[in-house]
């Protein structure tokens, strides 16, 4: 500690870096075992097995340059397996989203990606294997066959020969190459779909799947390491190991007394995260280092100065505040006394020299290896009795390796790094330390990851399934094709009432002018409703001639049917939408404009019906009070009706006891003009539905106001984003409405002024 503060003149301040966590959480334990008590069961469709056995072939021939000998291989014919396989897994994985919402359990999405990697991982095994057995097949028919010669013979096996050389280049080329599928997927198509859902953390980063130890069989080998990260010691006494560069950053973080508290603060909603100890990982006292170190950018958060010096001159030519320049100064100041900390003790130890050759030796690698190593080049150049045993065993090399083999880019890339500035080494140093980041971040995903592969059981056998399924113990995910067919019973619904303000007064008046009101409610409200309602898996109730009343059933054990409230406030915002966009056209024609007041509630349990002959009539206690709270009080009307606001609902409640006592419904008082309500059971209910977040707002007369917000999935596959203000009803007298206290009750008001979707988005 002595050293430390008097190589710093003072203790750094590490807040005002603003360095990111680790931050995701993985796991299988919640799951149930399957029916050997050991492994999770989980059946994946019979058509992407399919598929995935014909790209994975079509991958292995591509990367092990045998096309010649497979004549079905056409490279178009690669794509479109390919372009299917993701179609499939797409569809697969959606429906392990589905399955995770319907049982509150994220763990059950975790699982349908990793049955899918190891699926990936065991099929490109297999596929290789094939290749192989393939060729050496070709190879034995080639030698007792009259129509090839010798020469046929050894094309096959010079073949065979470079496919066994180079096993590791292969398969992580076949591998890399399908595991991005994996990636477009979840980073691209499904992303969305899971934050509607799932909390932050819980969705799966996409170099979960882009890592690329699940292509090789040795972490440590030096080809894999110079071409994926940056060359590392593997022997014990290698002063650059994996565990000296981890160990010295420990001690280093130490040494700044760094914690938890230094961490940008990030929303924390959910469980907290149980990190899984793997091999040191996340062990007592090295927690919050590992999560430091392994985000990349956090190296460049603690290191680089000069960007921090370019945002600094930026904000002095803009004329900032002095505050915030002197933050800027204060960065800057911390960031180079760290990188000097840091660089000094890595320098001190010898590391430092093994990190500038393992960056600058991979412009010179490929001219020396194969046949010789990574390692070989690399003691070249840091070690002086190296290169003299290089120059006494030259004209070896020349032998091995052909008359024209010379020394000259190793000499070359030898005194680029003894000329290399003190800058230089520095961004080598901090590039060496990002490196080591995403290594030490993938060793750490990798083995969780490949826990779980080990804890899952790929079942394909009939009587398996079957035994499992009965059991209850089989995950399942399979494309809609697959999956029995059936009309599932209602378990909830929701009713939505768009209810017009003034329809007599309308009526009235396009009668007077000799205008048709039944084709102007018509063409301006009901016709254009009709046509998103497929959007929305809304149905009509029934129609009356100022109002029409909607519904969306939720069925049970259907995933797509879970959206209930949530799809419902999409569409009442798109039926203020659709009539506000009629009321410009009516305001350029002289009609009258139309306004709404929409009501939507939440009802736990099916509906009633009843049949009229053929009719089909529905019963429900959802339709009345929709139609409560779609209502607007005259008296309040004529008190608002001046007010320019963001919000178009305000309930107040009767502070007569005797009346309030009477009933609920019956004491309150509601303005609602292009305003949509929602019930409290409708809240609550779409919490459970998508992820909300809150907000906090502040309205024109400084009143603080709770948002949430979220993102509802439509059948079409877009996303409709939805802010909700919940606010507290006040009781007021009811002969004058002044405002005599507030109650505990709250109302909810479904926002529709772009002012809160403007604020929303900045917040982002």
């Amino acid at each position: 500690m002595h050293n430390f503060f008097s190589f710093l003149t003072k203790k750094p301040n590490l807040k005002i870096l603003e360095l990111k966590r680790y931050q995701v959480s993985f796991g299988l334990d919640r799951l149930v075992f399957g029916v050997d008590n050991v492994h999770v069961d989980v059946h994946i469709s019979p058509q992407v097995y399919s598929c995935l056995k014909k790209t994975a072939f079509l991958l292995m021939v591509k990367h092990t340059r045998t096309e010649n000998f497979f004549k079905e291989y056409k490279k178009d014919l690669c794509e479109t397996e390919k372009e299917s396989l993701r179609r499939l897994c797409n569809d697969i994985l959606l429906d392990g989203i589905n399955k995770a919402k319907i049982a509150s359990e994220v763990q059950i999405d975790f699982l349908g990606q990793i049955a899918l990697l190891k699926l990936f991982s065991e099929e490109i095994k297999s596929q290789y294997k094939g290749i192989v057995s393939q060729i050496e097949q070709l190879g034995r028919m080639y030698q007792i066959s009259e129509k090839h010669d010798q020469n046929d013979v050894f094309v096959v096996k010079e073949k065979l020969s470079e496919i066994k050389i180079h096993v590791n280049h292969i398969m992580r080329a076949a591998g890399k190459e399908l595991f991005e599928l994996l990636v477009d997927i979840n980073t691209r198509n499904l992303r969305n779909m899971r934050e509607t859902h799932f909390f932050p953390r819980d969705i799966l980063p996409g170099y979960f799947f882009s890592n690329p130890m699940f292509h090789t069989s040795n972490p440590g080998d030096d080809f894999f390491l110079l071409e994926e990260y940056a060359l590392m010691g593997q022997r014990a006494e290698d002063i650059d190991n994996y565990q000296n560069i981890k160990s010295t950053l420990y001690s280093l973080l130490k040494q700044i007394q760094f914690s938890d508290e230094y961490f940008k603060s990030e929303k924390t909603e959910g469980p907290e995260i149980k990190r899984q100890e793997v091999n040191g990982f996340f062990g007592e006292g090295n927690r919050d280092f590992d999560a430091f170190i392994m985000e990349p950018d956090n190296f460049d958060r603690i290191f680089d100065y000069s960007s921090s010096t370019d945002q600094y001159e930026k904000a002095r030519k803009a004329n900032e505040n002095e505050e915030t320049l002197k933050d800027f100064r204060e960065k800057i100041e911390t960031q180079k006394s760290l990188l000097n900390l840091f660089y000094r003790q890595f320098n001190q130890s010898g590391i430092l020299r093994q990190m500038v050759a393992a960056l600058e030796m991979k412009t010179v690698c490929e001219k020396y290896c194969p046949p010789m190593n990574p390692r070989q080049i690399r003691d070249f150049l840091v070690n002086f009795w190296t290169r003299l045993s290089f120059r006494s065993q030259q004209n070896r090399f020349k032998s091995l390796y052909g008359a024209d083999f010379t020394m000259a880019p190793l000499w070359q890339t030898l005194k680029r790094i003894r000329h290399c500035s003190s800058l230089d080494k520095r961004h080598h140093f901090v590039t060496f330390l990002r490196h080591f980041s995403r290594y030490h971040r993938d060793w750490y995903n990798f083995h969780i990851l490949k826990e779980a592969m080990d804890a899952i059981n790929l079942v394909e056998e009939e009587k398996i399934i079957l035994l499992s399924r009965e059991n209850h113990s089989l995950y399942e995910f399979l494309l809609p094709d697959e999956k029995i067919k059936e009309e599932k019973p209602i378990a909830n619904h929701v009713i939505i009432k768009a209810d017009i303000r003034g329809s007599m007064a309308i009526n009235h008046m396009m009668r007077s002018k000799g205008l048709n009101p039944a084709s102007y409610f018509s063409l301006n409200f009901f016709d254009p409703i009709s046509q998103v309602l497929s959007e929305y898996g809304a149905s009509k109730v029934f129609i009356e001639g100022d109002a029409i009343i909607l519904s969306i059933f939720e069925k049970e054990d259907v995933a797509e049917g879970y959206y209930s409230v949530a799809r419902a406030c999409g569409l009442a915002m798109r039926i203020l939408q659709i009539v506000q966009s009629y009321n410009e056209k009516n305001k350029e024609n002289n009609l009258p404009v139309l306004e709404l007041g929409i009501g939507i509630c939440y009802c736990q349990g099916p509906p009633m019906f009843l049949f009229d002959g053929d009719s089909k009539i529905m019963i429900s206690q959802a339709i009345n009070q929709a139609d409560r709270l779609s209502s607007c009080d005259k008296f309040l009307r004529k008190i608002f009706k001046s007010q320019n606001d963001v919000f178009n609902l305000f309930v107040f409640e009767n502070e007569n006891e005797e009346v309030s006592e009477s009933g609920i419904d019956e004491s309150t008082y509601r303005y609602n003009v292009n305003g949509i309500e929602l019930n409290e059971e409708g809240f609550q209910k779409m919490a459970k539905e998508i992820n909300l977040q809150k907000y906090t707002f502040s309205s024109d007369n400084d009143d603080s106001v709770k948002l949430y917000t979220g993102k509802v999935p439509l059948i079409s596959g877009n996303y409709q984003r939805l802010a909700i203000r919940e606010a507290v009803i006040h009781k007021v007298q009811p002969d004058v409405m002044d405002v005599s206290g507030k109650i505990l009750r709250k109302y909810y008001e479904v926002c529709t002024h772009n002012k809160i979707y403007n604020f929303i988005e900045n917040q982002s």
